[in-house]
């Protein structure tokens, strides 16, 4: 598939869904979505690496962006994990 082709399939998928976004949306920032989405679905960090083709884990961690609330929404799944695992119960 060539870069033309890709960019007008998007540009055709945008406007009939996204129109309020036809500017900005590109292929490069539907590359950070598509990290920071199967990231936010629990893909493991290494594995969008791999999939994104970069050599450094550092390049991959700037295409990842997480909702503010990432690190207390994992604190919470962690404490609830803690929980069941030594039959506990939730206050």
């Amino acid at each position: 598939m060539t870069d033309d082709a890709l960019r007008t399939g998007l540009a055709e998928a945008v406007a009939r869904h996204l129109p309020h976004q036809v500017s900005q949306l590109t292929p490069h920032v539907l590359r950070h979505f598509a990290a920071s989405d199967l990231y936010r679905n629990g893909m493991d960090v290494v594995a969008i690496q791999e999939i994104l083709g970069h050599e450094w884990l550092n390049t991959t961690m700037i295409y990842v962006h997480v909702e503010k609330s990432h690190v207390e929404d994992a604190w919470i799944r962690a404490g609830q994990r803690a929980t069941t695992r030594f039959g506990g119960t939730r206050r």
